[in-house]
């Protein structure tokens, strides 16, 4: 949230133009936002452009499966959302009838609920023939019980932004096929960022040493090869190295130069990936 209001400096080349988190930080006031600032893991895949960059990413994707299935029926499930505005930066591109649910932990949807004032819930539909509607699920998407609270009769996009690196292999894994499973009847898409594993095992390292925060990254993915092996019932539509995304260009020029020289490091370019897949 914090890079995401950042990019609403920058009127000239923006890429998310996100007035919402802009919104939400001068809702909590600076010296909170400050402290949240300085307690911030410092990184490549935690720079201000790349953080930006990744939603960007995820919102054209989303953008895409909109247009696609514009006059039928969806679901949008955002899995750990934060206080990500998405479902406000993307509601003009919706079509005739979705339905849109942001599932995070319980006190993430208090939170939510608390900055109401500066991130309001998504208008519903205005015109004839037209559905919208829009809900929130406090849980630990880890567990199962909630994924039953989401309707299976349309197809579904499942966002994951931000969330896989902080699983266990194993609990990365079991929501995956969990997540296949239950949205066989009609599909969908998958849309979701992973961190290779030498660069996971570099934070984890400097995590340790620094214990700034109690976390540590264990769901790794160096080749989407894998979790196709894994999950034979997804197919990949796409994937980008984090430093060769198309949408790289809309960056600045001193973070484009950076990014350019970063993708020609064989072991920097796949500290991060961003993967599109058919449910």
């Amino acid at each position: 949230m914090t890079h995401l209001s950042g990019n609403t400096k920058c009127p000239s080349r923006p890429l998310l133009a996100d007035c919402w988190a802009a919104e939400v930080i001068e809702h909590i006031g600076k010296q909170q936002h400050s402290a949240i600032v300085g307690r911030m893991p410092k990184g490549i895949l935690s720079h201000p452009a790349t953080v930006t960059l990744r939603a960007r990413t995820m919102d054209d994707w989303v953008a895409a499966f909109l247009e696609h299935h514009r006059d039928e029926p969806v679901t949008v499930a955002h899995l750990a959302c934060g206080l990500d505005a998405r479902a406000l930066r993307l509601r003009e591109r919706c079509g005739v009838d979705v339905r849109w649910i942001d599932v995070d932990m319980p006190d993430v949807i208090n939170a939510r609920r608390g900055v109401a004032a500066a991130m309001p819930t998504p208008r519903g539909a205005r015109g004839a023939g037209q559905a919208y509607s829009y809900s929130m699920v406090a849980s630990d998407v880890t567990a199962e019980q909630w994924l039953e609270q989401i309707p299976t009769d349309r197809p579904t996009l499942v966002i994951m932004e931000g969330l896989t690196m902080y699983l266990t292999a194993e609990a990365g894994d079991v929501l995956i096929e969990r997540l296949v499973d239950h949205f066989a009847p009609c599909g969908g898409e998958m849309v979701f960022d992973v961190m290779g594993s030498k660069y996971a095992a570099m934070l984890n390292y400097i995590v340790q040493i620094k214990k700034d925060f109690n976390v540590h990254f264990g769901f790794t993915i160096d080749d989407p090869k894998v979790i196709l092996q894994r999950h034979e019932r997804l197919e990949l539509l796409e994937s980008y190295y984090f430093a060769r995304n198309p949408a790289v260009k809309l960056l600045g020029c001193r973070p484009r130069l950076f990014l350019w020289f970063f993708s020609w490091i064989p072991y920097a370019a796949g500290m991060g990936r961003f993967l599109r897949f058919k449910m």
